[in-house]
C-alpha cells in the first residue's frame, strides 16, 4: 500500500512538472513568435517624414509573397543612378525604422524599397520567424522591385538591421546574382540570440524552457528555429558583404557579426566594429557621416557598378 502511494505521488509530481514545462514552453513560444510590435502610426510619431529627409514622396505598394502580403514604400530616385536597394527593418519595428539608412544609397541615385516584414506594420502574417520565411519574402520583394524598376538583380542590393540584417544575409545566400548584402547588428543564429536575451531578461532558468519553446514555436509557425542561422548561411553567400556592429551593443554582442564574417565564403567582405558609443543598431544615427564613409568605400571597392555619391 505504501509503495502504491509513493508511485502515485511520483506520477502526480511528474504530471505537475510536465504541465508546468508545457505551459512555460507555450508562454515562451509566444514571446518568440507573437511578440509585441509597433504600429505604423506609432513608428511614424517617432520618425521624420520621408520628404523631410530629402526623399521623394513614397509610393504605397503591396507585394504578394507566398501566403502573406507585404506593405511598403517605393521611392523613385529622380537622379536615376541605375541602382536600387531594399532596406529591411528590425524586430518589432516597421519600414519607418529604415529611413535613417536611406541617405546611404539615395545620394548615389538609387531607387529604394522599404517594406514592413511579415507580422509587422501593415503587412499580413501571424508570426515572426526571425528570417526563416522572411528571407523568402525578401526575394519576392526583390522580384517585385526588379520588375517595377527594370533593374537587373546585379544592380540591386539588400540591407537590413538586426532581425532585418539576419533576413538579408539568409536571402543573400539564396541570391548569388544581387549586387551586395549589408548587415548591421545581425545575430549569428536564433538559438544563440534567444538564449542570450532570455537569460538577460528572465534569468538562467529560462535555458530549461528553450528546447520546449523552440519545439512549440516550430509547430505553431511551421518552421525550424534551429535552421535560422545567418552564420551558417554565410558560407553560401557569393556576393560582396558589408557587416557593421557597434562595440557598445549590449543587446546583440558584436561577436555575432564577427562569427558571421569569419564564416563568409566570399572574399569581397568588410567588417566594421564601430567605437562610437552607439547602442544596438544605432551606429547610423550616432555617426551618419562615418557610416556613409564606410559604405561609400565598400561600394567603390566591391560594387563598382553603383555610381558615386551625386556631386563627388
Amino acid at each position: 500500500m505504501k509503495h502504491k502511494k509513493l508511485v502515485i505521488a511520483f506520477v502526480v509530481i511528474d504530471l505537475l512538472l510536465l504541465t508546468v514545462y508545457l505551459g512555460g514552453s507555450w508562454y515562451f513560444s509566444s514571446v518568440l513568435i507573437t511578440f509585441s510590435r509597433a504600429t505604423l502610426a506609432e513608428d511614424a510619431a517617432l520618425s521624420e517624414d520621408p520628404v523631410a529627409l530629402g526623399l521623394s514622396p513614397p509610393e504605397e505598394v503591396s507585394i504578394a509573397a507566398g501566403d502573406v502580403t507585404l506593405a511598403g514604400w517605393y521611392f523613385d530616385n529622380p537622379d536615376a543612378g541605375n541602382c536600387g536597394v531594399l532596406l529591411l527593418h528590425g524586430r518589432s519595428s516597421t519600414r519607418y525604422g529604415m529611413l535613417r539608412f536611406a541617405p546611404l544609397f539615395w545620394d548615389h541615385g538609387c531607387d529604394l524599397l522599404l517594406y514592413d516584414a511579415r507580422y509587422h506594420g501593415n503587412s499580413t502574417g501571424q508570426y515572426g520567424t526571425y528570417g526563416y520565411y522572411e528571407s523568402d519574402d525578401a526575394l519576392a520583394a526583390l522580384d517585385w522591385f526588379t520588375q517595377r524598376t527594370g533593374l537587373p538583380r546585379a544592380q540591386v542590393g539588400l540591407m537590413g538591421t538586426s532581425y532585418g540584417a539576419a533576413t538579408a544575409l539568409l536571402a543573400a545566400a539564396k541570391a548569388p546574382d544581387i549586387a551586395f548584402v549589408a548587415a548591421d547588428s545581425s545575430y549569428r543564429d536564433m538559438k544563440t540570440i534567444v538564449t542570450e536575451q532570455g537569460v538577460q531578461q528572465y534569468g538562467g532558468f529560462v535555458r530549461l524552457f528553450i528546447p520546449g519553446a523552440f519545439a512549440v514555436a516550430g509547430l505553431r509557425a511551421h518552421f525550424d528555429p534551429y535552421a535560422v542561422s545567418p552564420m551558417l548561411a554565410a558560407a553560401q553567400i557569393r556576393v560582396p558583404a558589408f557587416l557593421l556592429h557597434s562595440l557598445q551593443d549590449t543587446y546583440t554582442l558584436p561577436a555575432h557579426s564577427q562569427d558571421i564574417y569569419d564564416h563568409l565564403g566570399e572574399t569581397r567582405k568588410v567588417l566594421y566594429l564601430t567605437d562610437w558609443g552607439a547602442s544596438h543598431s544605432a551606429s547610423v544615427t550616432t555617426n551618419l557621416a562615418g557610416y556613409q564613409a564606410y559604405m561609400d568605400d565598400f561600394l567603390a571597392a566591391y560594387v563598382p557598378q553603383f555610381p558615386p555619391v551625386h556631386g563627388k
